[in-house]
């Protein structure tokens, strides 16, 4: 039996002002009912976890500490989505997927400075297991831009392609 190719999937989102709150309430599942996603199943939503816990709000009290320049049209928050193809999930124990995350979370703070992180959430209330990390983009100067880091789609490539590079070396069935 021929098996699917497997993928490690690596998204990146850019909101910039009051979508932010409808990202952290659906990332933080605070709110009772999903009816925008019908996906989430909340009686396994005791099944989520979090591998960097929100210890305030989405951005703005990282944005303040930076005394950056924000202009009205700033990116303030880059959601990063990490999952795998739900062939890659099936069979595995839920420390083989929370190890795939772990992983995935230590390659973003390869690239991102990890105080930049305000959340890394696990979902396993919806099919596929997937986490939901969001960073302010902030530079190693201090600047707020998304551009530099999240880049073009030159950049982007590149951010697949490391992904894929850093997991493949666990994960040696992953496809690019």
């Amino acid at each position: 039996m021929m098996l699917k190719p497997q993928y490690a999937i690596l998204r990146f989102a850019k909101y910039k002002g009051p979508e932010i709150g409808h990202i952290e309430a659906h990332n933080e599942r605070t709110k009772e009912k999903y009816a925008s996603n019908p996906d989430v199943d909340t009686s396994r939503s005791h099944l989520n976890y979090h591998l960097v816990p929100p210890e305030r709000k989405y951005p703005a009290e990282q944005i303040a500490e930076a005394k950056c320049r924000i202009r009205k049209d700033s990116i303030r928050v880059v959601e990063t989505l990490v999952t795998a193809s739900p062939e890659f999930f099936k069979g595995k124990k839920k420390a083989e997927i929370r190890e795939f995350f772990e992983e995935a979370v230590r390659f973003i703070e390869k690239h991102q400075s990890k105080d930049t992180i305000i959340s890394a959430v696990v979902h396993m209330d919806e099919k596929t297991p997937h986490m939901h990390l969001s960073f302010v983009p902030l530079t190693a100067d201090g600047r707020l831009s998304a551009k530099d880091i999240v880049g073009n789609k030159k950049k982007l490539i590149w951010w697949q392609d490391e992904f894929w590079k850093h997991m493949v070396k666990k994960w040696p069935d992953l496809e690019r």
